[in-house]
Formats: C-alpha cells, structure tokens, sequence
C-alpha cells in the first residue's frame, strides 16, 4: 500500500516537473557561415625586418654619443652646406663650435633629443605591433578572401589606399567543426610593411611627439630652432653668414626626414610575406544557423623577409558579419 502510494506520488510530481521544465536554450554554434566579417586584428613582430632595424638605428645616431646632440646638429647642418671650399673650412671648424652649441641646447634645441628619442621609440613599437583592419569574405563551399585594408591608431583608421598601397590579399578555405571552433587553412599573404610602417610613423608617432607637424620633415625642423644654431655657429666660427647657417640647419632637417622615408619606402622592395593558419570560434547570436561573430581569433605561422624567415608573436583577431 505504502509503496503504491509513493509511486503515485513520484508519477505525479515527476510528470508535472517534465511538464514545467524550462526549455534548452538554443544552440549558439553556427551551422553556415558564408558571409563577410570585418575583422580587427593584431600583428606582432617578435623580430623585424633588417631594413626597419636599420631605420631605428639611424634615429638613435642622433642622441646616442656623449657629445650629441650637438655634434649631430652641427654636423648634420654644415653638410647641408653647398660644396666647396667655405664647406671644407666649416667642417674643420665643426668640432671646436660643436661644446659651445652643446652649452646652449637649453636655447637652441631642448627638445631635440627627448624628442627623437620618442620618435624613434614609438615607431619601434609600431614596427613590433599593429592593429589591422581586415575584410573576410566567406564563400558557400568556403573559399575564403582574406584583405587587409587598413590600420587602426588608438582610435583614427587609417587605410593602406590612403598612403597609395593596395590592399593585401590572400586565398584561404574556412570550415566550422561541431564544437563551434572556425578553422583558416594555412596561406601566404604580402603584405606592404614598410607602407604600414610610414602611416604609423606619420599618423600615431608624429602627433604625440608634435601635434602641428603633417610630417617628420615638420617635427624635425619644430624640434630645433635654425635661427638660433645659425646664429650660435656664426658667432663662434666668424665665418660666412648666421642666415646661410640658419638654411643649411633648415635642410639638414628636410634631408634627414628626407632619408628615413626612403628607407621605409624601400622596405617594399623585397616580399614580406605571412605564412600562416588561423582558429577561432564561431558564434551564432541569433541561432538562425548563421555566424554572426568571431572570438579568440589566433594566427599561427611566420613572417619572412626577403626569404628569410622570422617567429610570429601574439597575432589575435576577432569579426562581426556586415
């Protein structure tokens, strides 16, 4: 009897908890996802190219003796002197001139070593480290196009096409597996470094170093006052004239900016190339079927130079579907 009743209890309770469960809720693993995603990314560098290398070395040779800047500022402006003999003569004279310029850098040049020493340290960091903007194009049968077409700077995007470099592209083929993880087999992508590398310079590295230059040619030239070192050498040199000095300081600036975009722009010279696969996981908010987001996007793989090859650091992306 006792058990009857128990088993009519239970029948009963059990019945009604079934009858009242709450549904499960809708499964957020995607089953399609063909589609376009916009993608913001990073690219780390742990070592880079030689000509970048090169690039940072020629700004520490500004500041990086005992007796500079000075002597890198005289030097610097008496080559920009036309050749001949007035030239020959002021260069013998540029070491003697060089200590008083040093005793009024606090007049001519305060900023100068502060502030290519920031110059050179933010475009390393920009060399090590991007943020990319990409566009992944998710066929059906996923064959995928990979571009990247642009960087972010804090919070200014910056497309290649503004600096005149297409955008880099690549072939890939994505799949989603059943736990919901996205997979990217392994593809080459060329990318135009040292074009990332001069809108990185000009667009996050200049205006926190000289919020009023559009260039370093601008930052260089704000950062030394060319009246006064034309002066100051005049003055101590008694030879030719403080305005021919002020305009050989001048270009000296122009040619030295002059010479670091060069550099940059060779960079492009040679393929650099990414060799990687991507995971991720994909993300169905709606559970229509179709992914609508990817998280904890990882590329693995390396970067090479001119054929030679180099370790990727901590390379991250995440998307969202047009």
């Amino acid at each position: 009897m006792i058990t009857r009743l128990a088993f009519a209890v239970c029948f009963t309770a059990c019945a009604s908890a079934a009858v009242t469960a709450p549904d499960a809720a809708p499964s957020q693993i995607p089953k399609t996802i063909a589609g376009t995603y916009d993608l913001v990314g990073t690219l780390d560098l742990a070592t880079l190219p030689p000509p970048a290398d090169d690039i940072l070395a020629q700004l520490a040779n500004a500041t990086d003796s005992p007796d500079d800047p000075a002597r890198y500022l005289v030097d610097r402006m008496v080559a920009a002197l036309p050749d001949g003999t007035f030239k020959s003569v002021a260069t013998g004279l540029a070491p003697y001139v060089a200590p008083y310029i040093e005793l009024e850098l606090d007049r001519i040049a305060p900023h100068f070593a502060p502030g290519v020493r920031a110059i050179a340290t933010g475009l390393a960091t920009i060399a090590h480290h991007m943020t990319t903007i990409e566009r992944l194009v998710v066929a059906p049968g996923g064959i995928t196009t990979r571009a990247l077409i642009g960087l972010q700077f804090g919070s200014l995007p910056s497309q290649l096409a503004a600096g005149g470099a297409p955008d880099a592209l690549a072939i890939t083929r994505a799949q989603i597996d059943p736990t919901g993880t996205l997979l990217l087999t392994t593809h080459s992508m060329q990318l135009p470094y040292g074009e990332m590398l001069r809108l990185g310079l000009d667009r996050a590295v200049l205006p926190s170093v000289d919020l009023s230059a559009s260039d370093l040619a601008d930052a260089l030239r704000d950062l030394v006052d060319c009246h006064q070192l034309g002066l100051t050498f005049y003055s101590h040199a008694n030879l030719g004239s403080a305005a021919l000095y002020e305009t050989a300081c001048s270009v000296a600036m122009t040619s030295l900016a002059s010479e670091v975009y060069s550099k940059i722009s060779a960079i492009d010279r040679s393929p650099f190339e990414l060799d990687v696969s991507g995971t991720a996981t994909g993300v169905d908010l709606d559970a229509d079927g179709t992914m609508d987001e990817i998280r904890a996007g990882s590329w693995l793989g390396t970067a090479s130079y001119a054929g030679t090859q180099g370790p990727l650091g901590a390379n991250t992306f995440t998307g969202k579907k047009e």
